[in-house]
C-alpha cells in the first residue's frame, strides 16, 4: 500500500483548501469536493475523521460548512496523517512486534531500517504545517502568473 493513498491525499487537499479560505468563511463539503475533484461521499467521511481529531469544525445553518479548528500554522501534516490513518506509527513495527525480532538477525536489521524511515518521515510531517503547504501553493501560483502577488 502506498503511504499517500487516496484518503490521505484527499484529506490533505481538503485541509489545505480550508487553510486557503478566509478564517471566518465556512465551506460546504460540496464546494471543497468540486474545487479539489474529490468524490463527495468520500470527502464527507474524511471531514468527519478530521472533525473527530479536532482539525476541522463544522458549523450548522444556512451559512454553515467546515472551517479549520485551529490556525493553519498550528496544524501539522502529521496531525492530518494521524487523524486519517489512525496510527502514530507509519512504517515501523509496534513495540509488541519489536520484541519478536531477535538481534542480530536479518529481521533486526530490517526493523532498525524501518525505525530510521519512521523517524525521518515523522520529522518531515511534524515540521510541515498546513500554512507551509498554502505558501507553496501561493508560490507556485505566483510563478505561473504574469502578475505575481495579484
Amino acid at each position: 500500500m502506498a503511504f499517500f493513498n487516496s484518503k490521505l491525499r484527499y484529506g490533505l487537499c481538503a485541509a489545505v483548501d480550508l487553510a486557503m479560505q478566509p478564517p471566518a468563511r465556512a465551506c460546504q463539503s460540496r464546494e471543497i469536493a468540486a474545487r479539489q475533484n474529490i468524490p463527495g461521499p468520500y470527502l464527507d467521511q474524511i471531514l468527519a475523521a478530521l472533525k473527530g481529531a479536532g482539525i476541522v469544525r463544522s458549523i450548522r445553518g444556512a451559512g454553515g460548512g467546515y472551517t479549520l479548528a485551529r490556525p493553519a500554522d498550528k496544524i501539522t501534516v502529521a496531525d492530518v496523517v494521524r487523524a486519517l490513518l489512525r496510527t502514530d506509527r507509519l512504517f515501523a513495527a509496534s513495540e509488541e512486534e519489536k520484541t519478536l525480532v531477535n538481534a542480530p538477525s536479518i529481521a533486526w536489521v530490517v526493523h532498525e531500517f524501518e525505525e530510521q524511515v519512521e523517524e525521518t518521515v515523522t520529522k518531515l510531517l511534524t515540521s510541515t504545517t498546513l500554512a507551509d503547504l498554502v505558501a507553496r501553493k501561493q508560490s507556485l501560483d505566483d510563478a505561473l502568473s504574469i502578475m505575481p502577488g495579484i
